[in-house]
């Protein structure tokens, strides 16, 4: 049996957590089954110039653009070259580009669902809506994420698999031991650009807890237009000289394996692979109570779950969990296994290439 043709379109391939998710995805397939190909949008560097696959850049600027034209055939005409079986999409403009293109050709197509559509206007879910029509599945990375667009886009459940991140548990840097003697650090890793984030409330937050443990110091990982604003707000709160702004870092593990607790503030999550990096990481999860997050943490088993805006509860979790390091040790102890088990590399690998045989197998 010939092995699957399988071309991944996302709108660029830089050091994102989706995009770093598809890399893996690419890196890891079993070439006798799965043939990757790739297509961007948009320039990029970085990951996409790592991947020796089959590839094309579009230079898509906007469907408001006699440029699309080109866009479509230059598209259609890779995709008949490679003799591409099943494109799977990330992301918004790329779902949109494969419906058009598959009146065209004997393919199959996949959409991706990786968040709770924060990013959606109503203009944006009819166009999205018009081309679900055209998708044969979908594979969300959460089961929140699957609810979510089931009962937004009236899905039928069974064309939306489940399949969560994986994490290369071999990138993990030696942890470091939890040292009463030292200070304690309290981080967060984060896209700087996106309000839903809600970083403002770690500051917020660090700075109660800097108030009761003066020796705690804070890391912010992660870019982004926000981060002077944040910056400012550190500033203005009185823990400017303990707070660390990163910036943009291609690989956050170094940071993470020195935290004594690891933060998610985030209003809207599907599947967040800031707490599976802190979780192999072997550190302890403080995040908040929505998506995909009630998945991941087991509420004080391998971490703890607060109302997403409370900056006062978030600072009581985190100072809980600052008094004893012997539970620290505890969830450290359970959260590296529970990635190995759950959350690996092979296991998101070998579940995605069992449901690219069963969408080959589908009727349409």
């Amino acid at each position: 049996m010939s092995p699957i043709n399988v071309l991944y379109i996302i709108d660029s391939l830089t050091h994102g957590g989706t995009e770093k998710q598809v890399a893996e995805l690419i890196r890891h397939l079993d070439r006798t089954r799965v043939q990757p190909h790739l297509c961007t949008l948009k320039p990029s560097s970085g990951l996409y110039d790592e991947l020796d696959i089959p590839k094309i850049c579009l230079d898509f600027s906007s469907f408001g653009s006699i440029a699309v034209v080109g866009v479509l055939r230059n598209l259609s005409r890779f995709i008949s070259d490679n003799r591409i079986d099943i494109v799977q999409t990330f992301f918004q403009d790329p779902f949109l580009l494969a419906a058009m293109i598959k009146p065209f050709h004997r393919i199959k197509l996949i959409g991706s669902f990786r968040d709770l559509g924060f990013w959606r206007t109503k203009a944006e879910s009819r166009k999205m809506h018009f081309a679900c029509r055209f998708f044969d599945g979908y594979i969300a990375n959460s089961q929140a994420v699957k609810d979510h667009f089931v009962a937004q886009d009236n899905l039928t459940p069974d064309r939306v698999a489940v399949i969560y991140n994986g994490f290369d548990i071999s990138a993990i840097p030696a942890r470091h031991s939890l040292d009463t003697t030292t200070s304690s650090i309290v981080g967060i890793v984060a896209n700087l650009n996106r309000p839903v984030k809600r970083v403002q409330d770690f500051v917020t937050a660090a700075a109660t807890v800097h108030k009761k443990r003066p020796d705690t110091s804070f890391v912010i990982v992660g870019g982004g237009h926000l981060q002077p604003e944040l910056e400012a707000l550190a500033a203005a709160l009185g823990i400017g000289h303990c707070t660390t702004f990163t910036g943009m870092v291609a690989n956050p593990l170094d940071y993470i394996a020195s935290f004594s607790v690891g933060v998610i503030t985030s209003e809207t999550e599907g599947f967040c692979n800031a707490i599976i990096e802190y979780m192999a990481c072997g550190v302890p999860v403080v995040a908040s109570r929505v998506g995909g997050n009630p998945e991941l943490i087991v509420e004080g088993v391998n971490g703890y779950l607060y109302g997403s805006g409370d900056c006062n509860e978030l600072a009581s979790v985190i100072l809980r969990l600052l008094a004893d390091s012997a539970d620290r040790e505890r969830i450290a102890v359970t959260n590296a296994p529970t990635v190995s088990r759950r959350y690996s590399i092979s296991a998101m690998v070998s579940t995605t290439c069992c449901y690219y045989e069963s969408i080959m197998t589908r009727k349409a």
